[in-house]
């Protein structure tokens, strides 16, 4: 399901680093973010540039829901328009990072990819400890709030994966 992206995000993260890396995971959590969604997703060429910006810039406000959802559409937008981005995508991908963390019932496409990713983020092995760790967290709620049929499976497969590193 390997999505061919034609266009350079490489100027989007650049741009995206300075605050991406005040972030409790960073910049390599967008990345991580991102790869998922390459790897994981069909992508339909038209909302390519919407999914992956989002992607990119879906924490850019600061470590807290509060920061990113107050901060993170104005850096987000001085970005996409630096880029030469249209207004439009620009709002498009600015409402997407307004309410990331939120789970509508009947989100766009692209919310949904972005969404469905930043929770499998979750199970990869450099963020699984973190989350893991905290007291009562619920692994099947994480699961079950996920979009997409495959990426409920996959979670699956990564949670019980992780859990038979953990006891080995």
């Amino acid at each position: 399901m390997m999505c061919e992206l034609n266009m350079d995000y490489e100027t989007v993260f650049k741009l995206a680093e300075p605050y991406l890396k005040k972030n409790d995971f960073g910049m390599p959590h967008t990345r991580r973010v991102f790869d998922i969604a390459k790897q994981n997703f069909e992508v339909p060429k038209k909302l390519e540039e919407l999914v992956f910006c989002s992607i990119i810039m879906h924490d850019i406000g600061g470590s807290s829901i509060e920061k990113q959802y107050k901060d993170g559409p104005a850096i987000a937008a001085s970005i996409l328009q630096k880029l030469g981005y249209k207004e439009s995508f620009v709002q498009e991908v600015c409402q997407i990072v307004r309410t990331h963390h939120e789970h509508p019932d009947n989100p766009s496409l692209a919310f949904k990819i972005l969404y469905d990713s930043d929770k499998l983020v979750m199970f990869s092995p450099e963020e699984f400890p973190y989350y893991n760790s905290q007291p009562g967290f619920d692994w099947n709620k994480i699961v079950e709030l996920i979009y997409h049929e495959h990426a409920r499976a996959l979670a699956k497969r990564l949670l019980q994966q992780r859990r038979t590193e953990k006891t080995n």
